[in-house]
């Protein structure tokens, strides 16, 4: 639990806006297509066999007044889009980052709930995060789980990614 430096990542895999999540204030439909799917399997297998693990990516880019969340995996930059997938290039960047004492692949957790954790964590820590990720450089909250045997989570972090705020536009009509 600290402030890291988190290196550039190509994510693939599915997109989905905030007006699609569950009741229940998570992505778990969404995540349990992007894990019925045969291309994710297909990745899966790839990954092992040429890195030596897989991993699960949930990042959510936020704007002022909404965000998109991707489901999906981590891959090298040359890695191949299956079709019908989407490639997002996340930046490098500081992060604050927290990591799960005991892993577990929860997706059915609310997302703020996650993201609350991950806050009191960083205030814990007395880590000054952005007050409004929507308003920020790098607007990015990313929580990333590693797998060597795809039922079996090695590793579970959580990043936040502290930048400046940008200047709103209604800070300009005052």
């Amino acid at each position: 639990m600290s402030v890291v430096k988190v290196p550039a990542m190509k994510i693939i895999g599915q997109v989905a806006l905030a007006n699609t999540i569950d009741v229940n204030g998570s992505f778990y439909s969404t995540w349990q297509d992007f894990q019925d799917s045969e291309k994710a399997a297909q990745v899966d297998q790839q990954l092992l066999e040429t890195v030596g693990e897989t991993n699960r990516v949930g990042l959510v880019v936020y704007a002022p007044e909404s965000y998109q969340y991707w489901t999906g995996v981590a891959v090298p930059a040359d890695f191949e889009v299956p079709a019908k997938w989407h490639a997002f290039d996340l930046p490098a960047g500081s992060a604050f980052m927290m990591a799960a004492t005991r892993p577990e692949f929860l997706p059915q957790l609310p997302l703020n709930f996650t993201l609350e954790k991950v806050f009191d964590q960083a205030a814990k820590e007395e880590v000054a995060l952005p007050k409004s990720l929507g308003h920020s450089e790098q607007p990015y909250f990313l929580e990333k789980l590693t797998f060597k045997e795809i039922d079996a989570v090695e590793q579970q972090q959580y990043y936040v990614y502290i930048s400046p705020e940008i200047e709103a536009l209604e800070d300009d009509l005052n």
